[in-house]
């Protein structure tokens, strides 16, 4: 067979294997009906069988899981379910619940059988269980962003839809998402004891970011630069919402850099909590190796005005290490950092944590087994990249030039705490995650870490 023959063989199954392995495009958890006419938006109800979502091999619990499905330009499949979950969370929000958001990545969607809804719903499980542990009894309520994250369904050529998806993640966060993330952080504001969580993974972290971006600029803006303007009380009541979790981010840091640069330039109160959080595996392949390939290619034509643009265009947000303010490593034990003058008590636990130098997060409770019940949680360390070798495990001899309390944490992590891209719902990395939740809604405390 010539070379050009095989090539167009080669070229031939490939558009094959799309096709015949192409997801369709339609919502998982809601009935659908025709519409009336060209154009008229589906009024169809949401599937009332499955108000709250339950795995079929798992046992019944008190969390409750609902959905919001965008199509791939942003759009609401059925805004009956946008409603009814709205409704959901105003309820849970005047309770003086939680509400926590998640936006899943790449090759994911809202199907029944999709390992990111699964291990969603688990970790809702484990954070309703450990709260009541705590003896707060508060109420938890996840809802599960659902899009087409996976367009082709054949291993292997999946792969190659990371930059299709890259482009539509950024359509439905400039879209429909907006919408829901805004009515949320309005009961966030009138129900002031709730709490409102928002997470991405992957280019559900993009799709989140594209949604918060602006709202984000504007809490930076308008952060109290003295004690006068926040009248004692704890940042989180001044909130539009308690924390932005970013997982594996899979967009270009250049996006970040305004932020980064308005943070920097700004002056904190010592209880100033963060705006955002990105939490990013140096083991990442996805956004390590495969995102500056591609970025390369399409940046061949830019033109910067820096040469720091040129890295910040074609580097992932969590790889970009200039940018990098504190390590995540696992330990075997805390009590070594159990040393040194206490940190002050904050408003919180949450501002405990930022203060701190150092933070091991090892509450047992939180760190429970996987499915198979084989593999147990390590204790994690937060460290501040303060000075030269603070982050040496994921960011060598780096510091990090920033005021005190800067509301963006960059968080790297070592590979055991995550091994890839997807490996975010392993035992450790959700003790960690469900801890640093519960955290925003723990009193006071002086934690003996510094």
């Amino acid at each position: 067979m010539s070379a050009s023959r095989f090539r167009a063989t080669l070229w031939l199954l490939l558009v094959a294997g799309w096709l015949a392995g192409c997801v369709p495009l339609r919502p998982y958890h809601t009935v659908q009906r025709a519409a009336v006419a060209i154009g008229a938006s589906n009024t169809a109800q949401p599937d009332v069988r499955t108000p709250c979502y339950q795995p079929p091999d798992t046992a019944n619990g008190a969390a409750c899981v609902r959905f919001v499905e965008y199509d791939d330009f942003g759009n609401l499949f059925n805004r009956a379910q946008l409603d009814e979950t709205v409704e959901a969370a105003r309820r849970v929000a005047e309770a003086g619940g939680i509400v926590v958001v998640y936006v899943h990545g790449w090759e994911h969607n809202a199907s029944d059988g999709d390992h990111d809804l699964i291990a969603f719903h688990r970790a809702m499980q484990n954070a309703q269980a450990l709260d009541i542990q705590y003896g707060d009894k508060r109420t938890i309520l996840g809802i599960y962003v659902g899009w087409r994250g996976q367009s082709v369904s054949v291993p292997g050529i999946s792969k190659t839809t990371f930059w299709e998806r890259k482009t539509t993640a950024q359509a439905v966060g400039d879209g429909g998402v907006f919408e829901l993330f805004r009515k949320l952080a309005d009961q966030r504001e009138l129900f002031r004891n709730s709490r409102l969580v928002l997470v991405g993974h992957s280019f559900g972290a993009a799709v989140t970011y594209a949604s918060v971006s602006h709202s984000l600029m504007d809490q930076i803006i308008d952060d109290p630069k003295d004690a006068s303007q926040d009248g004692g009380e704890t940042r989180n009541r001044r909130k539009r919402w308690d924390m932005v979790v970013l997982v594996n981010a899979a967009f270009e840091a250049m996006q970040v850099r305004p932020h980064f640069e308005l943070a920097r330039s700004r002056r904190y109160l010592q209880n100033q909590l963060p705006h955002l959080i990105l939490i990013t595996s140096q083991a990442d392949w996805a956004t390590r190796i495969a995102f500056p390939l591609g970025r390369f290619f399409r940046s061949t034509l830019n033109k910067y005005a820096d040469p720091e643009s040129d890295d910040l265009y074609e580097t992932a947000i969590g790889h970009y290490i200039p940018y990098v303010t504190h390590q995540l490593s696992a330990e075997d034990d805390c009590r070594r950092f159990l040393q040194g003058p206490p940190v002050p008590p904050m408003p919180d636990k949450l501002g405990t944590v930022v203060e701190a130098k150092y933070f091991c997060f090892d509450d047992k409770r939180a760190m429970l087994p996987d499915s198979t019940g084989k593999h147990a949680a390590r204790p994690v360390l937060l460290t501040r990249c303060d000075a030269s070798g603070d982050c040496s495990q994921v960011a060598g001899e780096h510091t990090m030039l920033a005021p005190p309390h800067m509301p963006i944490m960059n968080i790297r992590t070592t590979s055991d705490i995550m091994s890839g891209h997807n490996d975010i719902w392993n035992p450790t990395m959700q003790g960690f995650l469900v801890q640093l939740m519960l955290y925003i809604v723990e009193g006071p405390q002086q934690h003996p870490t510094r």
